[in-house]
C-alpha cells in the first residue's frame, strides 16, 4: 500500500469508528432513559444561571424526583457549554445531541492521546482507539444510562492517564504533560466527585508501588487543589453526614456486582451489566496466547502495570468482593461505598485501562506477521468491534422510545 493511500486510510478509519460507535447522536432526538434526568438538571441549571443565582450542584427535589442520587455530587460547570447553546436559541434536545457528538469526538481524541503516550506505532494506536470507542461499557454509559457525569469521566480519564504516562518519558516537556493530567483530574472531580476519589486512590497507589514516581503525586495534588469546591462538598458529607433530604444510599452494593458470566456477554447484557464484547474477548485471548508462546516478557512495564491494575479492578467489581465489610470500617466508608451504587464502576475503569495492553498485543502480533496476516488481523478486529458497537447502538433505538418534551 503506497503512502498516499495510507494517509487517506487512517483518517477514514477514525471517521468510520466514530460514526458506527456513536450512531445515536445522529438520530436528531433524545432517547428515553437517563437523558431525561440530565435534561432536567440542565433546565434547572439554565434557569438558575439566567436568574443570577447559579445552582452548581443538583437540588434535593430534582435528585429525589428522578431517583438519581448518584448525580448529587456532580458539579454544573460542565453544563455551561450546553446551557449556553440553549440560551442562544438552540432547541433543548438538539443542543443535547450536539453536546453528545462533541463529547464523542473528544473521547476519541483523548483515547488517541492516551495511546500515543504508550505507543509510537500508528496501527497500535488505532487499535487502542477502536477498542476504546467500541467498548460495550462506553456505549452503555453514553447512550443507555446516559449519565453525563460518567460520560465526562470517559472523556477525561484517558487525558489523565496519558498525562501521567508521559512523565516517565525522557523529555523536557514534563511540566505541560503533568498539568494536562492535573486539569483532567480536576475536571473529573467536577464531573463526578465519586470518580475523583476512586481515580485519585488508584493513581496514587499505582504511582507509589508500581512506577515509584513522586512527581505524578505532585500533579495529582494540583488537580485536587483545582477542584476544591467539589472536594469540600463531598468531604463534608462523608465526614459529617447530613443531606437526609437527598435520600442518599447507605445500603450494600454487593448484590449489584458482576459474576463471571456477565463479563462474557456480547450482543446483549442484563440491565446495568455490559460485558466485554467480542473484540475485548479476542484481545484477551491473544494476550493469553502471547504469554503462552513465551513473549510475555516483551510487555513494557507501564503496559503490564495497567494490565494488572485492570485485573485487580475486575476483582473489585465482582459480587463476591466484601464491600459490606469495607462499609463497616467507619461512617465515611459506609457513606462513600453506598454512593458508588454498584461495583460495576470498577469494571468500567478496568475496561478503560485494558484498552492499552489490548492495543499492545494487537500491535505486537502484527509486527511478527507478514503483511497479509497483519491486515487480516486488523480487519477482523475492526469488524468484530464495530459490529458489536453498531448492534448495541441499533438495539437501543428499538428499545428506547424518543423522549417527549
Amino acid at each position: 500500500m503506497d503512502k498516499k493511500w495510507k494517509k487517506r486510510l487512517y483518517p477514514m478509519t477514525y471517521i468510520l469508528i466514530f460514526a458506527l460507535t456513536s450512531a445515536p447522536v445522529f438520530l436528531g432526538y433524545v432517547m428515553e432513559g437517563g437523558a431525561a434526568v440530565w435534561l432536567g438538571r440542565m433546565r434547572e441549571f439554565r434557569e438558575s444561571f439566567a436568574g443570577g443565582v447559579v445552582l452548581w450542584f443538583p437540588t434535593p427535589g430534582l435528585v429525589t424526583v428522578f431517583g438519581s442520587q448518584g448525580m448529587s455530587f456532580d458539579n454544573g460547570v460542565w453544563l455551561l457549554p450546553i446551557v449556553l447553546l440553549q440560551m442562544l436559541g438552540v432547541e433543548e434536545q438538539t443542543a443535547y445531541c450536539i453536546w453528545m457528538a462533541i463529547l464523542g469526538v473528544a473521547a476519541m481524541g483523548a483515547a488517541h492521546w492516551m495511546m500515543k503516550a504508550f505507543f509510537e506505532n500508528r496501527v497500535t494506536a488505532l487499535s487502542g482507539v477502536l477498542l476504546y470507542m467500541s467498548c460495550p461499557y462506553r456505549i452503555y454509559i453514553f447512550f443507555d444510562r446516559a449519565d453525563m457525569g460518567q460520560i465526562l469521566v470517559w472523556v477525561l480519564t484517558p487525558l489523565f492517564i496519558g498525562g501521567l504516562a508521559r512523565l516517565r518519558l525522557k523529555t523536557r516537556k514534563k511540566a505541560p504533560q503533568g498539568l494536562i493530567a492535573a486539569v483532567a483530574y480536576a475536571g473529573i472531580w467536577y464531573a463526578d466527585a465519586r470518580w475523583g476519589v476512586l481515580l485519585g486512590i488508584c493513581a496514587a497507589l499505582y504511582l507509589l508501588f508500581w512506577e515509584r514516581r513522586l512527581s505524578g503525586l505532585l500533579f495529582l495534588a494540583v488537580g485536587a487543589a483545582l477542584s476544591l469546591p467539589a472536594v469540600i462538598y463531598l468531604a463534608r458529607y462523608l465526614l459529617k453526614g447530613g443531606m437526609e433530604v437527598w435520600d442518599l444510599p447507605l445500603g450494600s452494593i454487593m448484590e449489584k456486582g458482576y459474576t463471571l458470566g456477565h463479563f462474557m456477554t456480547n450482543w446483549t447484557y442484563q440491565p446495568d451489566m455490559p460485558g466485554m464484547g467480542i473484540a475485548f474477548i479476542a484481545a484477551l485471548l491473544l494476550l493469553i496466547w502471547f504469554y503462552w508462546s513465551g513473549y510475555g516478557e516483551e510487555m513494557p512495564k507501564a503496559v503490564k502495570g495497567l494490565f494488572l491494575s485492570a485485573g485487580a479492578l475486575t476483582a473489585f467489581s465482582l459480587r463476591y468482593f466484601p464491600w459490606d465489610y469495607v462499609q463497616r470500617i467507619g461512617a465515611p466508608f459506609l457513606r462513600f461505598v453506598g454512593l458508588i451504587e454498584t461495583p460495576g464502576v470498577f469494571w468500567m475503569l478496568a475496561n478503560i485501562l485494558f484498552t492499552v495492553p489490548a492495543a499492545w498485543v494487537v500491535g505486537e502480533i502484527c509486527k511478527k506477521q507478514d503483511t497479509t496476516i497483519k491486515w487480516a488481523i486488523l480487519v477482523l478486529l475492526l469488524m468484530a468491534a464495530l459490529a458489536t458497537a453498531l448492534y448495541l447502538c441499533n438495539a437501543l433505538t428499538y428499545t428506547h422510545l424518543p423522549l417527549r418534551q
